[in-house]
This record gives C-alpha cells, structure tokens and sequence, in this order.
C-alpha cells in the first residue's frame, strides 16, 4: 500500500492547476525520482496522472512513455533520469534560436506561467540585464502573479499587469511571447485564455507574437475541445439572473502567430 506522503504528492501534483505542462512533468518526474514503487503503486499513479492530466499533450506522451519503461525497473529509471537532463538541453537549443530575434528588444510582454518561459527569460536575462518582462496576472488562477514573483526572484524586472490593461501594454513592447500547451497538426496553438486576445492586439500594433514551445507539445489532432471549469472561481455565489463562464483554455489560429521556436 502506498504511504501517506506519496499519496499527498502525487495528489498535490494532480490537482496542480497553476504550473505549465512542462513543469507538471517535471514534478511527476521528480516525485517518480525521488521515491521507490513497487510496478504496481507505479502503474497506478501513471494512470491516476493520465486520467487527471491526459488532456495536456506534454503530459501525455511522458506517460504513455513511461508506461512502456515500467516493464523494465532499470529502462524506467533510466528513462527518468535522462529526461531531466534532456529538457535541460532542449531549453538551450530553444532559446539559442531565439535570441538573433530578441537580443535587441527592451521590454516583453507575456501571460500565465510557463516553465519553458521562465527558464528563457532567465537565459535571456543573462545577456541582457535591463531587459523588462510585463505579465497579465492572467485569472482565474492567477498563474501569471507566480510568473511575476518568479521572474523578480530570478533579478528580471518584471511589471505585473491585469489581463484587460493588455492593450495598453502591447503597444509600448518590442515583442509578446507565450508557451504553448498543445501545438495541433494544422498549426494552431492552444495555450491559456488571452492567448488570443494577445495575438489580436500584436497584429493589430504590427508586434511579433511567437510561440516557445518544446516538441513534446505537438499533437497530430486538429481539434480543441474547449472545457468548462468550475463557475465558482469566477462568480462565488449563485444569484438570479447570473451565471459565469469559465474556461482555462483556448485555441490561437496559426495566421495570427509570428513564428513557433522548439528545438
């Protein structure tokens, strides 16, 4: 039986809904690090993880990987110790693409939290101390706040923003930058909502809008499926005549998008 503490983290990671995909497989790979299962208590937290974080297409193939390594003990060890190394490697190759594109700009404009970002913005930071990050808080989870405290933490300047405030920001920036959460075969980005009002407003003020994204996140679908989240972070009481939308995710045509850099 598996103990107390695993079981707390692997439900902390599950029921995470603040860190990018990327940073949610890093998570599930430490946890798998850091412990020892038996074959069978990690059979069943990979497919705990895929029925509650299937939908993130990063995710999803580390686990569908994953599962293939559990037949052997030391293939799956191996594998995740690999993938912590490999991430690493990809970032470097990522923004080493990048950089020709932004080694002139001053001041960036980004939303929610991805940790493919953080990690660029600090490669970038390094070769350009007086470069600004501004950041939508982007509701209702307000991931892009975790973005800010991290990017300031890290010696980046960083100025945080409310989503709507947007179209005041992006004409006074070089560029907008976003992860992704799933690239689809046709091109289209899904990443968090506002994405799209981002590129909107970057075309309409001829700002580049680019996509950092590792290759893990290319899907082979053409179709988003929208999900409905909980009202209740948006509107905490029921009330005659009112209701709320929610919705994390949404999808961004590939017309509105500059350019995709992956490794």
């Amino acid at each position: 039986m598996m103990s107390k503490v695993k079981s707390k983290r692997i439900k902390d990671i599950l029921n995470n809904k603040t860190s990018g995909s990327s940073e949610l497989v890093d998570l599930l790979n430490k946890h798998f690090l850091k412990e020892k299962f038996s074959k069978s208590e990690l059979n069943n937290q990979i497919t705990l993880a895929k029925n509650k974080l299937g939908q993130f297409q990063a995710v999803s193939k580390y686990l569908n990987e994953l599962k293939l390594k559990l037949k052997n003990q030391d293939d799956f060890r191996n594998y995740l110790i690999e993938h912590s190394t490999t991430h690493s490697r990809n970032i470097e190759k990522i923004f080493n693409k990048i950089y020709p594109k932004l080694k002139n700009t001053s001041r960036i404009l980004t939303l929610s939290r991805s940790g493919t970002l953080l990690s660029i913005f600090k490669l970038l930071h390094q070769k350009n101390k007086k470069i600004q990050i501004v950041i939508c808080e982007s509701r209702p989870k307000l991931e892009g706040r975790l973005m800010a405290v991290n990017l300031a933490k890290s010696g980046i300047k960083t100025l945080l923003i409310t989503d709507a405030m947007m179209s005041l920001y992006v004409p006074q920036v070089d560029a907008a930058i976003i992860g992704a959460d799933i690239i689809l075969k046709n091109g289209n980005v899904v990443n968090k909502v506002g994405s799209k009002s981002l590129a909107l407003l970057c075309r309409e003020y001829n700002k580049p809008f680019l996509i950092v994204s590792t290759k893990d996140k290319f899907s082979k679908g053409t179709r988003f499926n929208q999900k409905y989240e909980d009202p209740t972070e948006i509107l905490d009481k029921n009330r005659k005549n009112l209701s709320a939308s929610n919705f994390y995710f949404e999808e961004v045509e590939q017309k509105f998008i500059t350019k995709i850099y992956t490794e």
